[in-house]
């Protein structure tokens, strides 16, 4: 007999959800107010970008329109990158870190570089630090633009345009940074001790040019949703993530900061030429979808301030120390290094443990998407479906980190 209407077995996550259900009715759970039995379903949202933006998934339990419970399953874009550092050189591994977070490049690679510095006792040069700065701000808006575009798309059809607006003015950033380092998106520019290229002839002035622009294009995409009925009875009040929540779920970046957590790595725990920047810590106290949305907002204003202070700032001088050459062979002394870095999502950790040879014994990231993932189910129980998308969407989730 033909195994094609074969009963489909389900999978770990499926069947963990149907066990929560038949508890639940079995602990009295599964009637309503008038004694009428529930019919709780479980779907699937994602693994598709419409439902998750990237390849996550979730078990949701829905009773009607409501979610009762969320599963998440992760591993759909595993690469093994920690496991690919140990049988790679120092040098070798910084193209791999582009492909964490892919959407924030610049930044992973800083994390990653700054690590190996602080094992081999490597200080970088003083111009060097101005334009890393500057190259991870930028990256940081380029990031939040696409957080904030996607995100606004999965709510009401207005979200078309803005999408297209911030995707338009991301090409802007990319192009910029395509002219520092020859690349698009994986970009391979930090070295130890400083970067691979100094300014190119004339990118200051393109990049001014940019900066001087783009205050009045943020004031465009907020002029879009401000005042927009729909877009601010799907955000205000919706997920709200509590202070405890933040201390709780070790929450960290705009999420934690749009809860009224004042926890910004620049600030807090200052690397680089940080400290002598002015720029404002951005804060909001309901920490709901709004909030969330409006925390990126007021942060891409904020790095633009930072870059344009170092471009007035920016020093003469190599952008390398002049004893770190090709081959780069860095054999840094046996032990152990970690080092934070704020990148777009928060806290963007890297620990690395040396044998003493030309190749890390051991690399783990602490990667603030996965991080953040945990807080899910709590956020999402109690929400309507269409509501959950938004909620997701907030959290600005970059499977590449997650599934590194």
């Amino acid at each position: 007999m033909s195994d094609q209407f074969a009963t489909p077995v389900p999978d770990a996550a499926t069947q963990l959800a149907l066990d929560r259900i038949r508890q639940s009715e079995e602990a009295g759970h599964g009637s309503d107010m008038a004694g009428l039995g529930f019919n709780q379903v479980v779907v699937n949202m994602g693994p598709q970008h419409p439902s998750t933006h990237g390849v996550l998934r979730l078990v949701v339990t829905l009773d009607g329109e409501m979610v009762r419970d969320v599963i998440p399953v992760i591993g759909y874009l595993h690469r093994c990158k920690e496991k690919l550092a140990e049988k790679r050189t120092y040098f070798q591994y910084i193209p791999i870190v582009d492909r964490t977070e892919y959407v924030a490049s610049m930044n992973c690679e800083w994390g990653y570089v700054m690590t190996v510095e602080k094992l081999a006792g490597i200080e970088p040069t003083r111009r060097a630090e101005f334009i890393r700065v500057i190259a991870a701000e930028l990256n940081r808006i380029a990031s939040h633009l696409v957080a904030v575009g996607t995100f606004v798309a999965d709510l009401a059809p207005l979200g078309t345009a803005m999408v297209f607006y911030m995707f338009r003015d991301r090409e802007i950033i990319l192009d910029l940074l395509e002219s520092l380092s020859g690349a698009r998106m994986m970009f391979n520019y930090f070295r130890f001790g400083g970067v691979r290229y100094d300014l190119p002839d004339g990118w200051v002035e393109q990049c001014r040019d940019f900066l001087d622009r783009f205050p009045k294009l943020v004031d465009e995409y907020e002029a879009l949703v401000k005042t927009n009925a729909i877009f601010l009875q799907r955000t205000m009040g919706k997920g709200v993530m509590t202070r405890q929540d933040v201390a709780d779920y070790a929450i960290t970046g705009p999420n934690a900061r749009a809860s009224g957590v004042a926890t910004d790595l620049r600030r807090t725990r200052p690397y680089s030429v940080y400290p002598e920047l002015d720029f404002n810590l951005c804060l909001a106290e309901h920490g709901d979808v709004f909030d969330r949305y409006q925390m990126r907002i007021d942060e891409m204003r904020e790095s633009a301030k930072i870059v344009r202070q170092c471009l007035d700032m920016l020093p003469r001088g190599p952008v390398q120390v002049g004893s770190l050459r090709p081959p780069y062979v860095i054999t840094p002394p046996p032990g152990s290094a970690y080092t934070a870095q704020e990148n777009p999502r928060g806290e963007y950790g890297t620990y690395i443990v040396s044998d003493g040879s030309r190749y890390p014994y051991r690399l783990k990231y602490r990667d603030p998407c996965f991080i953040n993932l945990q807080i899910f189910p709590k956020l999402l129980r109690g929400n309507k479906i269409a509501d959950a998308v938004a909620i997701s969407g907030s959290m600005d989730l970059v499977l590449g980190g997650i599934d590194r």
